[in-house]
């Protein structure tokens, strides 16, 4: 049966074996505060990399005890995310999550050629799962956060991206909309040709186990009575679990809306990398960083 709250995710990894977070330049406050409550719960364990001094002063602060954590003293922010990959390459660990690092700098020693963490021919894409209230399901969706112009062949990976995520949460097949500002199909609109497109793979089998249409206007995806006054034949039905946007802007745009405006509790993680990756906001909440962990830890498994 689907889940149908964040909640949810902690108490189906609780059935499963834990999992290692490694913190690259683990050096605040937040994400120390965040990785806590993950042992806490008793789904994870956890190796911050980072200023050991930074981490003890941290922890003594907020009364932890810094000997529920792996400690590993790096100074520097960059060599910190280096030794954070490596751990994860190397089998000690199985997510990976940013600390105080700027993400240019974490997503640059994400993509090295060499000692990265890239999964070879991958496509870099950041999925979110929302908890928003009144909406009657969690929703999945892609990209807010990486791919500012994404071509087909992104497109179709960040299909195949959330129809992976929707299956970890348990639903078998999940329905996917492909999102533009009309449901006409305009061939003189890029977007609403790539949106037939990766709607017809999914009508002939080329990306599987999805229920898949496209162009859709927002209302068409999610609202089933839209659906039914307008008149439109969808396999979507008004009732999408899972989100593709054209733009960057508009994944962004509707991330933050939905934090902002509604309320909403969001996790996230990055897809395309050989173990999943946890990059916050700053505005974060503990909660948000919370959910988006437990996420990963569910994606590891």
């Amino acid at each position: 049966m689907p889940i149908k709250k964040l909640d949810d995710i902690i108490g189906l990894l609780k059935s499963k074996p834990k999992k290692r977070i490694v913190v690259a330049y683990a050096n605040d406050e937040t994400t120390i505060l965040a990785v806590k409550d993950t042992i806490a719960l008793n789904f994870a364990e956890v190796t911050l990399v980072g200023d050991e001094k930074i981490i003890n002063d941290i922890c003594k602060r907020n009364n932890i005890d810094p000997n529920i954590f792996e400690i590993i003293h790096e100074t520097d922010d960059l060599l910190a995310a280096k030794k954070a990959i490596a751990l994860i390459k190397s089998g000690k660990g199985d997510v990976l999550m940013k600390g105080l690092i700027s993400t240019d700098k974490l997503t640059r020693c994400i993509l090295d050629k060499e000692d990265g963490l890239m999964i070879p021919g991958a496509i870099l894409s950041h999925v979110s799962i929302a908890e928003i209230p009144n909406h009657r399901k969690l929703l999945i969706f892609s990209d807010a956060a990486f791919i500012p112009r994404p071509n087909i062949d992104q497109k179709i990976a960040m299909t195949n991206y959330v129809i992976e995520t929707a299956r970890k949460i348990g639903i078998e097949r999940p329905k996917v909309a492909i999102i533009s500002f009309s449901e006409k199909a305009n061939p003189k609109i890029k977007e609403a040709v790539d949106c037939l497109i990766i709607s017809k793979m999914g009508e002939q089998g080329l990306i599987k186990n999805a229920d898949i249409d496209g162009p859709l206007a927002i209302d068409l995806a999610i609202d089933p009575e839209s659906v039914r006054v307008k008149g439109v034949k969808s396999c979507v039905k008004g009732d999408a679990d899972c989100l593709i946007f054209p733009f960057l802007e508009v994944g962004n745009v509707f991330f933050k809306s939905l934090t902002y405006f509604a309320g909403a509790n969001i996790a996230t993680y990055i897809v395309g990398t050989q173990a999943p990756v946890v990059i916050s906001s700053r505005v974060d909440t503990e909660k948000n960083k919370l959910y988006s962990m437990a996420f990963t830890c569910l994606m590891s498994s």
